[in-house]
């Protein structure tokens, strides 16, 4: 649709509009240049894994490097777990609103995604007896997202610590999707891979896309307990045989270089959200929650007197602005629209000045 029109701002694609800096682009050229271009080890290129290991020592998480799988993305890590831990069938629990994907990756493996909805009353964070109260005979996994999309939340320590329990307690394995770990704005966002329990039932996935801009590089990774990891690699062997070696190469130059570029793009994503948050806060109709991570909001529409698929396309008709429709991520977001603050901070106010304007009509009237 949004083809049709001149001068769209569009803040729909989940991607940061920064290039990967150029020391990293350098150092992958150069090692391609140099030889590094054939197959890599599935499990992963060992420095790679070694360099991540360092990486997550220093943060105070003692991941050796044979717990750690290099993967084709994130995407690639959850393909591997769901296709390791659902050979049997099974139900897979996570909070709604949730990553779309997560049903297809769910369903290939031959396995069910049910949710349990977190209110936006509670800042989209799950009742963690709610989630009890969903689990069944069924259940073999609880998949979690923390800095959330589409919603920004960050789960707490002690909503951690109480899904941690249950899931001891009810026999579950844990995925903790962490791609946007890097931008938490109010201080590292917690994981419940540390919790007690965890480490022998918990899978952390995460990826180079956000944390470092390079989403064309195709480059994820996760960690997790020894007997894990011996069947993941089984997975990624016959699905994609490795993850990209040049691209393993950049993610090495990301690690080991200077990380000042990558900090500023966490700033500017925190200034960007702050300021759409204090925008969007003031517009007639609208209802938003501050944003603790990421680089999204999830906006609730229902004072348009419109679903968030009505506004989204009536946003872009009248306006030109792309926003996301909530239903995307599960029945129950019908009212909202999810936002991603991925334009620099000039067409951002040009898009927040048409929704205000849009707000003024739509929302003072319904």
């Amino acid at each position: 649709m949004a083809q049709d029109y001149d001068d769209v701002v569009t803040l729909g694609i989940g991607e940061p509009d920064m290039d990967t800096p150029k020391h990293v682009i350098r150092a992958a050229m150069n090692d391609a240049l140099a030889g590094w271009t054939h197959y890599a080890h599935s499990q992963g290129d060992p420095e790679l894994r070694q360099a991540l290991s360092d990486s997550l020592l220093a943060a105070g998480r003692d991941v050796s490097p044979d717990r750690i799988q290099i993967t084709h993305g994130a995407m690639g890590a959850l393909v591997a777990v769901m296709r390791s831990l659902l050979c049997d069938g099974g139900e897979v629990l996570t909070p709604e609103p949730h990553f779309p994907d997560y049903a297809a990756h769910v369903g290939f493996a031959g396995g069910k995604l049910a949710t349990v909805q977190a209110r936006f009353e509670d800042g989209f964070i799950v009742r963690p007896d709610e989630l009890e109260a969903a689990v069944n005979e069924n259940t073999r996994m609880l998949l979690l997202n923390s800095p959330g999309n589409p919603t920004g939340a960050v789960l707490p320590g002690e909503v951690l610590d109480a899904i941690a329990e249950i899931a001891v307690r009810r026999d579950l394995f844990v995925v903790s999707d962490e791609v946007y770990d890097a931008m938490s704005f109010d201080g590292p966002a917690p994981s419940i891979f540390d919790r007690p329990g965890m480490s022998e039932r918990c899978l952390v996935v995460n990826s180079f896309s956000k944390t470092y801009a390079m989403t064309g590089w195709r480059v994820g990774y996760c960690y997790g307990p020894e007997w894990l990891m011996r069947e993941l690699i089984k997975v990624v062997s016959y699905s994609t045989a490795s993850a990209s070696t040049p691209g393993q190469r950049a993610g090495l130059a990301a690690l080991r270089g200077p990380k000042e570029p990558f900090q500023a793009m966490v700033d500017e994503f925190t200034r960007r959200s702050q300021y759409v948050y204090s925008r969007l806060a003031e517009m007639p109709g609208l209802r938003v929650n501050r944003p603790q991570g990421s680089f999204y909001m999830f906006a609730d529409v229902s004072g348009s007197g419109m679903d968030g698929l009505a506004f989204a396309e009536t946003l872009l008709k009248e306006e030109q602005v792309v926003v996301i429709p909530g239903e995307t991520f599960g029945p129950s977001c019908q009212p909202f629209i999810r936002i991603a603050c991925t334009v620099p901070m000039d067409r951002l106010e040009i898009a927040m000045d048409r929704m205000e304007r849009f707000m003024k009509r739509h929302g003072e009237t319904a």
